[in-house]
């Protein structure tokens, strides 16, 4: 095994003896048959990257990326190394590219490429422990990984015994010999050397519900990883990259399959969003269009108008700025859930995993609370597709501020939000009877008290902090001869009085760190003016964040 990388080119590993075609591509990047591309590979990271008992670099990878260089025309060649080595050789640049796990930590510097795929973690332990191993506590027990700042951070939180390896195949003899507790590494690893060693009788796996990793070429060239990610796009087209890795390597948990009744759940959702984002899309070119006409025509009347051209030009920008970020902030709120829905839904149908009750009930919890979600998330977009309507809804349901508040409540969840203490206020007027539609007033004083918790600080905050008193979040009911009215006050982030009409914009979030579509206020408002009444920010109160929502009352 090669252990030391070469600082000769003579000396590394070459990948074949026919002469390679150079494209005009290898030519711009300064690669040449006297100059190939070096790509850095770890010599002991079976099955994806290693040297065999040959000396020949072998693996996946190895043979992933002939076919890219081929395909690229760039003349190529292997040096293996160490891990220790080899990571910082790419990061430094000693190495042209070579294939890295993607880090927030350091995508500052280097440059990644798209995911290759995706990699999942397994916890590997001895078979006859079965019963006294608990994967889910890990206090005290000695756990040997490979460096991976998720895994120690886990483990330190587990408080056990992690131990840092470079080396998996004498890990796991290691383990079978009983030097640990425990090894963490993923799946196709763990599967390829239990297989490898011999091992089957001896160790079995587990899978961890840790966010999976993904795989990624990494050069300090951002001109050479934006040539490899236009190349990984045809390829993935083609399916080469899943005739090369296969199922050794691509599966996600083994034999467990994605139920169809789920691929068709998701393909609902996603006609849905398609559907509801055409329209708005249409809704936005329309505006924009007229805009435009109305704006050519004030320029070629008037040129002392030249100045309000200029503010609408500006706005129609914001507008198509606020699509978009629109669009990103509703793709990553699907996402999130729809990764959630998919990883326990697999978990729970598969035969070969074995669950408490307990874990069980918090599955299927976080099943129903992502389904939500979503279903939160389509009822906001479809709300949002009828603001521009001017029709006044029919008030003909009796009922009291009271019971709308009460409702509201309820649908909201604010009472069971840990970070926050929510207080009900009743004043004169607030058992009331009056007309209106009772499903918007709902909606509408909901929609209000999803904004409170949200935006008041969040939990994580309150708990790192005992002696730190919690945010509260009041609201006050009551009624006059005319309206009725319900008032929100929350002490959260706050909001700036020249922002107190902007944030009833469709889109608007002035903190992009939270969560959220921007549209809340604005379907709460449109709602509220449809029963004869308005949704308005007090900046009169200076303390901490008032809303007023008042509803025309119909006796």
């Amino acid at each position: 095994m090669i252990s030391a990388c070469a600082d000769n080119l003579k000396e590394l590993f070459h990948p074949s003896d026919k002469a390679p075609v150079i494209s005009p591509l290898a030519t711009k990047l300064g690669f040449s048959k006297e100059r190939p591309l070096v790509m850095g590979m770890n010599t002991s990271y079976a099955p994806l990257q290693y040297v065999d008992d040959k000396g020949v670099p072998s693996g996946y990878d190895v043979e992933f990326t002939k076919i890219l260089m081929n395909r690229m025309g760039i003349p190529y060649t292997f040096s293996p190394n160490i891990w220790d080595n080899m990571s910082p050789g790419i990061i430094e640049g000693k190495y042209d590219v070579g294939m890295l796990v993607y880090s927030a930590y350091r995508k500052e510097l280097t440059n990644y490429s798209h995911a290759v795929f995706r990699m999942y973690y397994q916890i590997v332990y001895r078979k006859k422990d079965y019963t006294d191993f608990d994967f889910r506590h890990l206090k005290g027990k000695t756990i040997a990984y490979m460096k991976s700042r998720p895994i120690g951070l886990m483990l330190k939180n587990a408080e056990a015994n992690d131990v840092s390896i470079t080396d998996l195949s004498e890990a796991f003899r290691d383990l079978a010999a009983g030097k640990y507790d425990g090894l963490i590494c993923y799946r196709f690893q763990a599967q390829y050397n239990i297989s490898t060693l011999h091992l089957e009788k001896q160790l079995q796996t587990e899978e961890l519900s840790l966010e999976p990793r993904e795989y990624c070429y990494a050069s300090h060239d951002p001109r050479l990883i934006n040539a490899i990610n236009a190349e990984l796009r045809r390829m993935d087209e083609e399916g080469i990259i899943d005739e090369v890795y296969g199922d050794n390597v691509l599966t996600q948990f083994g034999s467990i399959k994605v139920p169809l009744w789920i691929w068709g759940v998701l393909m609902l959702l996603t006609i849905i969003y398609l559907a509801i984002y055409s329209i708005n899309r249409h809704r936005y070119s329309k505006r924009l269009q007229q805009a435009h006409q109305q704006l050519q025509s004030a320029y070629d009347q008037m040129a002392e108008k030249n100045e309000q051209l200029q503010i609408a030009n500006a706005r129609a920008e914001e507008s198509t700025r606020m699509k978009s970020n629109f669009i990103k902030q509703i793709s990553h709120e699907i996402r999130t859930p729809l990764n959630i829905l998919s990883g326990f839904t697999q978990i729970l149908t598969s035969s070969g995993i074995k669950l408490s009750e307990k874990d069980q009930s918090e599955a299927s919890q976080q099943i129903i609370k992502s389904t939500d979600r979503i279903t939160g998330l389509v009822n906001k977009m479809l709300e949002l597709s009828d603001i521009s309507s001017q029709v006044v809804l029919a008030r003909n349901d009796k009922t009291t501020p009271l019971k709308i508040a009460q409702q509201a409540i309820s649908a909201s969840g604010i009472k069971q939000a840990a970070h926050l203490t929510f207080i009900l206020r009743q004043e004169v007027g607030a058992e009331c009877s009056f007309y209106t539609d009772q499903r918007a007033a709902v909606r509408i004083v909901e929609l209000l008290l999803d904004n409170a918790i949200k935006f008041t600080r969040p939990s994580e905050a309150y708990q790192s902090k005992d002696t730190e008193e919690k945010e509260q979040v009041t609201m006050t009911v009551s009624s006059g001869s005319n309206t009725v009215r319900f008032t929100v006050d929350d002490t959260g982030i706050g909001v700036p009085p020249e922002e107190a009409e902007r944030i009833f914009n469709e889109f608007v979030q002035l903190d992009e760190y939270y969560n959220g579509t921007g549209v809340g206020l604005t379907v709460a408002r449109s709602l509220a003016r449809r029963l004869g009444g308005d949704v308005k920010l007090d900046t009169s109160c200076t303390t901490h964040t008032r809303f007023i929502v008042t509803l025309a009352r119909k006796q």
